[in-house]
């Protein structure tokens, strides 16, 4: 997901309130790096309803933490509370003039990243291309911020079948990560993460389960072992593990990722639905091995 920039504050009266509130979306970000989604929420949540109370709700401010509101509510599979926060945040874009520029092509990026999330690939990709070219557009576009976007349209051309395309976008990607940021950060995981991906939508099982294990490694590395983010990387890799006849480890990493996950997001978030299903289901689609501890 990409953050929307904060701008530099209101006017008068506001001035107090605005750094109050940039200072509530910085800790926010703590928090959900650190993967307390729940306490993330609410803190925007008590962050906004101040801010409305001194300058109203239609500040063109409120567009940063109802981002941040709309990011922490994909995570947590929340995803009509996500949409909400997006669409609110674009519409006061929209009405204060701001119809280029990174913040709009943040949102953009978000709101295909949603979409793809609920399983909607074909509705995500024209949100997704249409969020690069403006971000395109933007004089002085950050490298990073356009490797971001890139690397979401490959991920949702993966869902659509367009393989070659994505995988020549992720190598890309993923160079300009390793350059930037170096091997072990965070976005060369999540890259590795999509690239295995892609190829086990093309069924080189084995090559796509030793992907996963490298972004596993990297994600884990990264943001610690018990952070919610590594299970959907988990989840792969025991789709991958369930296909080579891994069958114990495809197992203990379905249980992992649950492990990671219930209690910090909702029940019907997709990763932890799934791995749910897939313990639980008979082969040859699920392994048969009985409710989760």
């Amino acid at each position: 997901m990409t953050q929307v920039r904060a701008p530099a504050g209101a006017a008068g009266t506001g001035v107090d309130a605005a750094a109050r509130l940039r200072a509530v979306v910085a800790h926010a970000r703590t928090l959900r790096d650190a993967g307390d989604y729940q306490g993330a929420r609410a803190h925007l949540r008590r962050g906004i309803a101040e801010y409305e109370s001194v300058l109203g709700p239609e500040s063109v401010d409120l567009a940063v933490p109802l981002n941040e509101l709309g990011m922490i509510g994909k995570y947590r599979g929340e995803f009509a509370e996500a949409e909400q926060a997006y669409q609110r945040a674009l519409r006061l874009y929209d009405r204060h003039g701001v119809r280029t520029g990174v913040n709009v092509a943040a949102l953009l990026h978000n709101l295909a990243g949603l979409a793809h999330a609920r399983g909607d690939a074909w509705a995500a990709e024209p949100i997704a291309r249409r969020g690069l070219a403006v971000l395109e557009a933007t004089a002085g576009a950050d490298r990073l911020d356009l490797a971001a976007d890139r690397a979401a349209l490959a991920a949702i051309l993966i869902d659509l079948g367009r393989l070659g395309q994505a995988h020549a976008t992720l190598t890309g990607v993923l160079e300009t990560y390793r350059a930037a940021l170096g091997p072990d950060h965070h976005e060369v995981g999540v890259t590795l993460h999509n690239l295995g991906s892609l190829e086990f939508r093309a069924r080189r099982f084995a090559v796509a389960a030793g992907t996963l294990r490298q972004a596993y490694t990297v994600k884990r590395s990264a943001l610690g072992a018990h952070h919610p983010d590594l299970a959907i990387t988990l989840h792969h890799l025991a789709r991958c593990e369930q296909q080579l006849g891994d069958t114990g480890n495809a197992e203990r990493h379905l249980r992992e990722a649950i492990g990671l996950l219930q209690g910090r997001v909702a029940d019907t978030e997709p990763t932890l639905l799934s791995c749910r299903q897939r313990l639980t289901a008979p082969p040859p689609w699920g392994l048969g091995a009985g409710r989760e501890g």
